[in-house]
């Protein structure tokens, strides 16, 4: 067997490894340049084959180390983001719109359901209608504080 096809054939599984193990890309790295390592071998050699399969594994190898660099670069930029919250962990800092008066219980209206609800301070009162956000999720109660809101303030100052 000529050293190109070994060559290549271990580049080649090199990166089926990367896909089935996950390395952080170095199988994938070594994987591609044993692509180029063979077609370079495979152009050095007296083959009547060498002058198309030199060219394509060459190719096949820098297409794989750019597809390998965005790739990387698009996973790694997903890992560095804010993990991934799901279910009630969601809900916390959200906002909600009061659908019946909170004093200091009622319901709100987030995500597309009702929700029963209770303000953080246990006292005040909050009317339909209103925003309020989530501080803390007990069981299927939202614990809620209402938002601020510049423009409210504003014009109960000025009445």
């Amino acid at each position: 067997m000529d050293a190109a096809v070994v060559v290549a054939l271990i580049g080649i599984a090199l990166l089926v490894g990367e896909l089935l193990l996950s390395t952080g890309g170095v199988l994938a790295a070594l994987g591609a340049l044993g692509l180029v390592a063979g077609g370079i071998l495979a152009l050095e050699s007296d083959s009547g084959a060498a002058d198309v399969v030199g060219p394509a594994l060459i190719a096949l190898g820098v297409l794989s180390l750019v597809a390998f660099y965005f790739i990387t670069r698009k996973v790694i930029a997903a890992h560095r983001e804010e993990p991934v919250r799901t279910g009630s962990e969601e809900l916390v800092g959200a906002s909600a719109e009061v659908r019946s008066t909170l004093d200091p219980e009622g319901q709100v209206w987030i995500e597309g359901a009702l929700w029963g609800a209770r303000l953080a301070g246990g006292d005040g009162r909050v009317a339909v209608g209103d925003r309020v956000t989530v501080d803390a999720v007990e069981g299927l109660t939202l614990v809620v504080r209402p938002e601020s809101s510049p423009v409210g303030k504003a014009e109960e100052g000025a009445s």
